[in-house]
């Protein structure tokens, strides 16, 4: 046998080959990966046959409207009737009320085996900068279950809301990780002034950009109109290529063939990386629009077969838990994985030769954790789930328990489900 490692899970499958292997851990890397049977460590953890994969990396999330679905103020509400709601809560807001949410929220993702998030929290003049406050010291607190990014997300708008910028530069220069933006949220201005203003907050401030992009976008309308257009544009202006991150696009899969090629080339050109919320899109077509695409799925999201044939490396994300976006959130990637296999692809869970859950798990890692190996690899980070099932089809299919959840090396989770059959009859 090879050297002693701090930690080794045996006897595991992988995403990409059914054979078994070792994976040797040491500090918060994996060191090795080698044949079944061949490692040994101080601590030893039998995976007998299951699946080993890269813990879930949740790239879009709203962490703190997390279980707004269930107060009697917000729950039932969508449209403008939801934001009003929130608008008034907003008012009151405690710093221990969103904290209590937000870590309530966590716990539930690491149980179901997400290892990092990157978390949308508002910024705006009216909550001011106490969500991103609770959300600083939370990342501190959970920082040995799961990894979180912050990304300033302003909610009540930016160049048209004076006030709300100024609790956006407060928030940057907290220590919030990632500068965001919603154009359709900025109240009276145009798409370019806004998303100008986010790229130069973002370059002041040296930090990533996360965007939400083209909700409703007319798929007729010149390439000027689309904030993809303008968000490859400032790319090169300001020489940010593989710093940003679109969300939803979903506005593609209305696109004429021709225009969607092209916007993938865009994509790819500029390093932009693109993550789709599929519980999230689904629900709000349906629930929240009195017009198309309401059941129309092809309407109601980006086109993700063609996105991944084109080479981009597309993520899915949760986006939201048991909120007016999403009221069936569970925090769980890997059941989002199967809505997203079911929705589009008729439940094969390979879209154009690509996994759902590497779509989970590699791609949001490369795009949110900067590049670098993930999953089962020689210097990825041992962040890791084992699914209780011996490969990642039937893992999706059957929606495995999470059998045992790594974070830096370090197992932080365990979820497992026992099921029985019970009969109570008289002889």
């Amino acid at each position: 046998m090879s050297a002693d490692h701090e930690a080794v899970i045996t006897a595991a499958t992988t995403l990409d080959s059914g054979v078994l292997v070792d994976i040797g851990m040491v500090g918060d890397r994996i060191v090795a990966v080698e044949a079944a049977g061949t490692l040994s460590g101080s601590t030893m953890f039998d995976a007998d046959g299951r699946l080993c994969i890269g813990a879930f990396v949740d790239a879009h999330c709203h962490l703190d409207k997390a279980y707004l679905e269930y107060e009697p103020e917000c729950a039932g509400t969508y449209g403008d009737s939801f934001f009003a709601a929130l608008r008034n809560r907003k008012k009151t807001v405690s710093f221990d009320e969103v904290t209590d949410r937000m870590r309530r929220a966590v716990h539930q993702v690491v149980l179901n085996g997400t290892g990092t998030m990157r978390a949308q929290i508002d910024v705006d003049d009216l909550v001011g900068t106490t969500h991103l406050k609770a959300a600083l010291a939370l990342r501190d607190e959970v920082s040995s279950l799961c990894d979180l990014q912050l990304v300033v997300f302003p909610q009540e708008g930016l160049v048209g809301n004076p006030a709300a910028r100024e609790a956006v530069e407060e928030a940057l220069e907290l220590g919030a990780d990632v500068m965001g933006g919603a154009h359709g949220f900025d109240r009276s201005v145009d798409n370019v002034d806004h998303l100008e203003a986010c790229f130069e907050l973002a370059v002041a401030y040296d930090v990533d950009l996360d965007l939400h992009v083209d909700f409703d976008t007319a798929p007729d309308q010149e390439w000027e109109a689309w904030d993809l257009y303008q968000v490859a544009r400032l790319c090169s202006a300001h020489q940010w290529q593989k710093r940003v991150t679109v969300a939803h696009i979903t506005q593609h899969g209305q696109m004429s063939a021709s225009k969607r090629t092209e916007m993938v080339a865009m994509l790819v050109d500029h390093g932009i990386h693109a993550v789709v919320v599929p519980g999230a899109e689904l629900h709000t077509a349906r629930a929240w629009q009195t017009e198309a695409p309401a059941t129309d799925v092809a309407k109601a999201t980006a086109d993700w077969p063609s996105l991944v044939a084109s080479g981009l490396e597309l993520s899915y994300a949760g986006g939201h838990l048991a909120d007016a976006f999403n009221p069936y959130g569970e925090g769980d990637m890997l059941r989002d994985g199967l809505l997203m296999a079911s929705a589009r692809n008729l439940g094969d869970p390979l879209i154009e030769g690509c996994h759902v859950l590497t779509m989970g798990t590699v791609h949001p890692a490369h795009a949110i954790r900067g590049g670098g190996p993930y999953g089962v690899q020689i210097g990825a980070p041992a962040d890791l789930v084992i699914l209780d099932a011996p490969d990642a089809d039937s893992a999706l299919r059957r929606q495995a328990d999470r059998w045992l959840v790594f974070h830096r090396g370090r197992p932080v989770a365990r979820s497992r489900t026992e099921r029985v059959i019970t009969e109570a009859t008289e002889q």
